[in-house]
């Protein structure tokens, strides 16, 4: 019996087939920030729940990867609520057409974060 190879992409959500696989990982590098950011810190949930302004359950919520319970907006918020600058960027593409291809959603992770992400693993 042969078996199939299945070639992945860098996007899980894009090789599962979801809609909007851009978003969810963009999403997915959020949260990652947030949570490496709660774990750091050394505060119990409840301290963070009272600087996120959001119930303990909540946290835990976020801690464990309940992607579906937050928007983009509300992590990026969060992000700030926990001292982070975040920069969005906007690159126009040179000409609006109809042909003109859908853009792209990528969060850009601290060089920091990458490699001691990548030590763990």
């Amino acid at each position: 019996m042969k078996e199939k190879l299945f070639v992945s992409t860098d996007n899980i959500f894009a090789d599962l087939g979801l809609k909007n696989p851009e978003e969810l990982r963009a999403r997915s590098d959020l949260m990652s920030e947030v949570v490496s950011i709660i774990r750091n810190s050394g505060l119990s949930q409840k301290e963070i729940a009272d600087m996120l302004g959001i119930s303990a359950p909540k946290v835990s919520a976020l801690m464990t990867g309940k992607i579906n319970d937050f928007s983009n907006d509300t992590l990026v918020h969060y992000l700030t609520l926990l001292g982070c600058n975040v920069e969005i960027r906007v690159i126009p593409q040179r000409r609006l057409s109809r042909s003109t291809k859908r853009g792209k959603l990528h969060v850009k992770r601290p060089a920091t974060v990458r490699r001691r992400l990548k030590t763990k693993m």
